[in-house]
């Protein structure tokens, strides 16, 4: 009776997992598909890059100081588009372009994803850490919080 009973469980347990497991890895096909149509949109200057982020994402800058510290500066999400605005024309006409290095992709207690990277911008040779905190919504996946340092300072004075 006792050996029907962990058989019984065990065979639970197990048609549990390989039910969900698909699930999960579907999810995180979504997350990196949502990633990489972001870096496509973003290095198309396409307007439609703040459709990736929540209404009120966090976005923060680190900004590297020449003598090597670092300093961070919080957005609001209409800062970041008003920078966005102004920053598009000037972006497409010099062709800047970010590069995403050593990409990883890992699921938060709460069901986000944190995606992390080296972000190298364009002409630079060195790749700056980046994260995203994306959740999903009723609209699929979102941006609820950025973080990428940069070596623009005018980010300083701009506070």
């Amino acid at each position: 009776m006792k050996i029907n009973f962990i058989k019984n469980f065990l065979l639970i347990i197990s048609a549990f997992l390989f039910f969900n497991l698909p699930s999960s890895a579907d999810e995180l096909t979504d997350v990196q598909t949502f990633f990489e149509n972001y870096i496509k949109s973003a290095n198309s200057y396409s307007k439609s890059v703040v459709n990736y982020y929540m209404p009120d994402a966090r976005i923060i800058r680190v900004v590297v100081k020449p003598d090597g510290t670092k300093e961070s500066v919080n957005f609001s999400m209409d800062r970041y588009k008003k920078e966005l605005k102004k920053g598009l024309p000037l972006a497409r006409l010099s062709k800047y372009k970010n590069k995403y290095t050593n990409k990883n992709f890992e699921k938060l207690g709460n069901g986000d994803y944190k995606i992390t990277a080296l972000r190298t911008p364009n002409g630079d040779k060195k790749g700056l850490p980046f994260y995203f905190i994306v959740t999903n919504t009723d609209d699929g996946w979102k941006v609820k919080e950025e973080s990428m340092d940069t070596t623009v300072q005018k980010f300083l004075t701009s506070k």
